[in-house]
């Protein structure tokens, strides 16, 4: 069964229980509720299908199913998750070497059933821009949502990095796809 890090989760759990007035019982299960309500902890594993719904719940609640906010939490969780748990991950001036980094620890925060599967594919295009490709393992509702929160957080990166004038955008995708992928372009001077 495919997994994700705690860490993943916790930023969603905070939004869930600060919103305690939303229906998130019209996408999460049972064990979901106890699990948001419970005590999620940062370096334990979690099936992936409850960061799914939770991220799912989020995005139609809180981001009433706006894509442009989904890149906004983005570009925050990232931020957040190098302030609390991954001060490494960005390095002055080094773009291509934060984005190895990323797709590094994306290993330490996800578990596939295949071990041989690769979320993400980095090619630098130019000095300044690089081509990402996310996939998943199977197709589920927020993957459109989710390929655009991982647009967020490459830009972040960048500008964390020093980056100016950064632009990360989706230029091809098939969300519906046994295994759903997207390609995102980044840029920046």
């Amino acid at each position: 069964m495919a997994k994700v890090k705690g860490t993943l989760l916790l930023e969603y759990v905070r939004l869930i229980k600060n919103n305690k007035d939303k229906n998130w019982q019209k996408y999460l299960t049972e064990e979901d509720i106890q699990i948001v309500f419970g005590s999620v902890m940062a370096s334990a594993w979690y099936p992936i299908e409850i960061f799914e719904r939770v991220g799912n719940a989020v995005f139609n609640e809180i981001a009433e199913g706006k894509l442009e906010l989904s890149k906004l939490w983005g570009k925050f969780a990232v931020e957040d998750i190098v302030k609390r748990y991954y001060r490494s991950l960005v390095q002055p001036n080094d773009p291509m070497g934060s984005f190895e980094r990323f797709r590094n620890f994306t290993k330490q925060w996800y578990q596939f059933d295949d071990p041989k599967f690769q979320p993400l594919e980095i090619v630098r295009e130019a000095p300044n821009c690089a081509k990402i490709t996310l996939r998943d393992d199977h197709p589920y509702d927020f993957f459109d949502a989710y390929a655009h929160q991982i647009t967020g957080e490459f830009e972040r990166i960048v500008e964390l990095d020093g980056g100016k004038e950064v632009v990360a955008k989706i230029t091809e995708c098939d969300y519906k796809a046994r295994q759903p992928w997207a390609t995102i372009m980044v840029s920046w001077k």
